[in-house]
């Protein structure tokens, strides 16, 4: 306790029996000192503390830590001044070993008979443990306070927040004094209450653990979502809930995110094909328990794929998005709006009390429609095709329910877009027969099942066969010979259109530069084009420019013939195109003028080189018609604009001198031939031509 220099005296044998039998016997370190700070008795518990035998007697022994004599100086001067006053501090001991032990020394001074000091009476209580479990406190403290997950004790019988680390109170703004007056049910409202309370409680004991989610609220009265692992302790007599709670805003938000996305389209935000489905079959069994009927409307936007290919995807979207908006605006509120992707949306109308209510809503879908579309800088106009489809009459299940729309909806196309079709079992017998010829169009390319027909076009002022029309023909291993009026829709729709446009011109041109050689040198022919093949995004056009020069045949011996909803359109970039076929030395030929409704504007907007009057305005022509004058009029006027004249339809030798009185350039009809192979059609030229 205190050393001196001077030699320890042993007076061990002047201790009082009974002190030293009390002091041996205790479990408390304790020492008896002399005034001089020497020792008068050890007791075996203070020995064996500092891990000492007798030899703790030794005049080199110093069992305070260096540091600490200045503390040993100041007790004896409180002592000496108040000897009866005990003393209480902590001081480091030293081991044998030279460890530190920390202890917490108690100290009385006993008088002698003069008013001095006999002895020195110390206890010391050794705060290793103590100290080693505050350290484990203070780390257990550090590490919770620093934990990502909010620690709660509460009691199991009332709910009261007992403790809480730093992350539990901070995350809902409370200081932990205010935490400490809360009961759970404040905090986490999802939590049970009442009697409800005490089966949860009860529940945790037993099982041990349980782990439950949330809502927490803060003090500012919002909330998060939360995931507890709430454990039952005891220690001694007591009982706890000790629950670890974590923040799980951000993987409640993901999996939210993960559900939208796998359920709603990421553009419109409208329920996708997975959502929609899964809905139908809800309503669908709904429907079976109540008995009532329910219908689908399939939509398609009418020419949308044009729009994205010419304007661009940004274009695209926004029609999407407008499109979205104007559905919304048709149905009930009750009702499923649906994107299935691309241009194809869906209507479920539930409870359907009335069949009538799915045509109006189809009718008011179209209605929407009629309004332009303005993309910033373009407006155009896009129309919707839809099919109907009702429960239980076209189907029993979300698949034949989709199915029979489906169907619906491409009747709805090919009655010329724009309107609505409710489903009948013929169109099931139809769809079989597209698919069926779908699929023998793409083996009809691969194994070159077309040929060319051609019609003759004679030049009136001559009679001479001086031009022809290249006309496909299918010959189908089965069917025989097909007419492309039987085939060129599907063909569009797949877009196989293409590959057969780009057979057409080759093939074409082959047989006129075959023709030049062998019938005339100025022999030329028109080859029909279709309006899809100009959406195609690569370079076709120049593979045809490519194609002449291999075959040396000059620009001006073909002539692409084009319609005129194609130079209407403002989506295509058909005109375009067509003016760089014209730059390079190819006619533009326009097939059935008047029929449709272009305007004059885009007959030299166009560089057009030739106008084909179509047939309609020459099967009733006489000399005193309203056709007649109409014809005159085209002649003329394509005369003003430097442009040659083509009249179709001709089967009658009347027809012919009417149209070359008129002035007209051209004639072509059955009245010269029908199509024929290319065989027959050389047979038409006179002997020696």
């Amino acid at each position: 306790m205190f050393e001196l220099d001077q030699p320890v005296v042993d007076t061990r044998a002047d201790i009082n029996a009974a002190v030293k039998q009390v002091f041996d016997a205790t479990p408390v370190a304790m020492i008896l000192s002399r005034p001089d700070g020497s020792f008068e008795y050890v007791n075996p518990a203070m020995k064996q503390m500092l891990g000492y035998d007798n030899d703790i007697y030794d005049a080199d022994v110093v069992i305070s830590h260096p540091d600490d004599l200045p503390v040993n100086r100041q007790i004896r001067d409180r002592l000496h001044r108040s000897p009866f006053l005990p003393v209480t501090v902590e001081k480091r001991y030293l081991h044998k070993d030279g460890r530190v032990i920390p202890g917490l020394l108690t100290m009385v001074a006993e008088p002698d008979a003069r008013g001095g000091i006999k002895r020195f009476i110390a206890q010391v209580v050794d705060l290793t443990e103590r100290r080693q479990a505050e350290e484990s406190l203070w780390f257990l403290t550090t590490l919770l306070n620093h934990s990502n997950d909010a620690v709660v004790v509460i009691d199991p019988d009332s709910g009261q927040v007992l403790d809480c680390n730093e992350p539990a109170h901070k995350r809902l703004n409370y200081s932990k004094a205010e935490m400490l007056q809360l009961k759970v049910f404040d905090i986490n409202k999802t939590i049970p209450t009442g009697a409800d309370w005490v089966e949860f409680t009860s529940r945790v004991k037993q099982q041990g653990n349980i782990l439950r989610e949330g809502i927490n609220t803060r003090k500012d009265g919002t909330s998060f979502p939360v995931e507890g692992s709430i454990s039952y302790i005891t220690q001694g007599n007591n009982a706890y809930l000790f629950a670890v709670v974590r923040d799980i805003t951000h993987r409640v938000e993901s999996e939210a995110l993960i559900r939208k996305q796998a359920n709603f389209d990421s553009l419109t935000d409208l329920p996708n094909r997975r959502f929609l489905k899964n809905r139908l079959e809800h309503e669908i069994q709904n429907a079976h328990t109540r008995g009532s009927h329910l219908a689908i409307l399939y939509m398609d936007l009418d020419r949308f794929k044009e729009v994205n290919d010419t304007l661009g995807h940004s274009k695209g979207d926004m029609l999407l998005l407008e499109a979205t908006r104007r559905l919304k605006s048709c149905i009930r509120p009750n009702d499923t709006l649906a994107r299935l992707g691309g241009d194809e949306f869906t209507i479920l109308l539930s409870d359907l009390e009335d069949y009538r209510i799915a045509e109006q809503t189809a009718i008011n879908v179209l209605n929407a429609f009629k309004e332009p579309f303005h993309l910033n800088e373009d407006c155009l106009y896009v129309t919707m095709s839809i099919g109907i489809a009702f429960y239980p009459e076209d189907g029993t299940t979300g698949e034949t329910l989709f199915k029979a729309a489906d169907q619906a909806m491409y009747e709805a196309k090919a009655q010329g877009r724009n309107n609505y079709q409710q489903f009948t079992q013929s169109m099931q017998l139809k769809a079989l027969l597209h698919a069926r010829l779908v699929r023998d169009l793409r083996r009809a390319i691969s194994e070159q099942q077309f040929c060319l027909y051609y019609q003759p076009i004679v030049e009136l002022s001559t009679g001479k066969l001086v031009k022809a029309e290249a006309l496909i023909r299918w010959q189908h291993p089965t069917r025989g010979m097909i007419n492309p009026d039987q085939f060129i829709s599907a063909a569009e729709e797949t877009g196989l259109i293409s590959e057969i446009g780009d057979w057409v011109f080759r093939q074409a041109a082959w047989q006129t530069a075959e023709w030049r050689k062998t019938l005339s040198p100025n022999f030329h022919v028109s080859i029909n084009s279709s309006p899809v093949q100009y959406l195609d995004k690569t370079s076709r056009m120049s593979l045809w420019l490519d194609y002449l020069r291999t075959l040396e045949l000059p620009q001006e011996a073909v002539s692409i013939e084009v319609t005129e909803g194609v130079l209407m359109d403002k989506i295509s970039t058909a005109p375009e195109k067509l003016r760089a076929l014209h730059d390079a030395g190819i006619s533009i030929s326009l097939d059935d003028f008047g029929t449709g409704y272009s305007s004059l504007a885009y007959l030299k907007k166009y560089a057009i080189d030739f106008i084909k009057i179509d047939r309609s305005f020459v099967q009733n022509l006489t000399t005193d018609s309203d056709d007649l004058a109409l014809c005159e009029a085209i002649i003329v006027m394509a005369h003003k604009l430097r442009m040659k004249v083509i009249a179709e339809g001709i089967e009658t030798a009347e027809q012919e001198l009417i149209l070359h009185d008129a002035g007209c350039d051209y004639g072509q009809g059955y009245l010269y031939s029908e199509p024929v192979a290319a065989e027959a059609f050389e047979k038409l030229f006179p002997p020696n031509h």
